[in-house]
């Protein structure tokens, strides 16, 4: 066996096992929002995989922006317009990819006068279903650890959106003001986690497939080397 097919073998060998490594591992998809000033026009975040890129938070058309320490911060929330007025937490998985969802878990803080019920929507349903409701008390931060088990062989351009639930402020009262504000924060567990965070894991199928073509390529170089 010459050097050079020698070489092209065993550069296939480390891109399979480089996919397969991808696919075995567990996907932490994470927006840091310490330091940021708050009325960003958004803030882009990391994935420890190559299965997942472009992960980025945004707000929709419908709200404003505010100023707000370690955070992306909005006020505009009274006219209650689930097209338009959310944030957006979003990434995108590999063409060919899916990943099955596992977690998020975030933090959030309204002012007295912000929104009091807040849901949490998803774009792999036309954002029908609300898939977690996290409730404010005042200016109390909250920090939710939420399941998405439920989400299983997600693919393509992913959309999570936060947006409020009702008329009522964080306050108790109704008649959430035009000034009454919501941020998004890192979570905390005792301490500033690191950001928000998404985990999911490669869709079994998925990982299946790229073990197999590892294993075809150690056999195709066990009989190459023994020519």
């Amino acid at each position: 066996m010459n050097t050079k097919m020698l070489l092209s073998v065993a550069g296939a060998v480390a891109s399979t096992l480089f996919l397969a490594s991808a696919h075995a591992q567990q996907i932490s998809i994470n927006i840091d929002l310490a330091g940021q000033p708050g009325d960003q026009v958004s803030t882009a975040g990391t994935s420890n995989s190559p299965l997942v890129s472009g992960v980025i938070v945004d707000r929709g058309p419908g709200i404003g922006a505010t100023a707000a320490g370690n955070s992306i911060s909005s006020n505009g929330w009274d006219s209650l317009t689930p097209a338009e007025d959310f944030f957006s937490l979003r990434f995108t998985v590999a063409p060919g990819e899916s990943i099955d969802m596992q977690s998020l878990v975030i933090g959030t803080r309204s002012s007295n006068t912000g929104p009091g019920d807040l849901g949490l929507f998803y774009s792999g349903d036309g954002f029908a279903s609300n898939l977690n409701t996290f409730t404010q008390s005042g200016t109390n931060f909250l920090n939710s650890e939420v399941d998405l088990t439920s989400l299983t062989g997600v693919t393509g351009d992913v959309e999570f959106r936060v947006i409020a639930l009702s008329d009522t402020r964080a306050d108790g009262a109704t008649g959430i003001t035009s000034g009454g504000t919501l941020r998004l924060t890192n979570y905390f567990d005792g301490g500033d986690t690191g950001g928000i965070t998404f985990t999911a894991i490669p869709e079994p199928s998925t990982y299946a497939a790229f073990a197999g073509l590892l294993a075809l390529a150690v056999v195709g170089l066990r009989r190459r080397m023994k020519r």
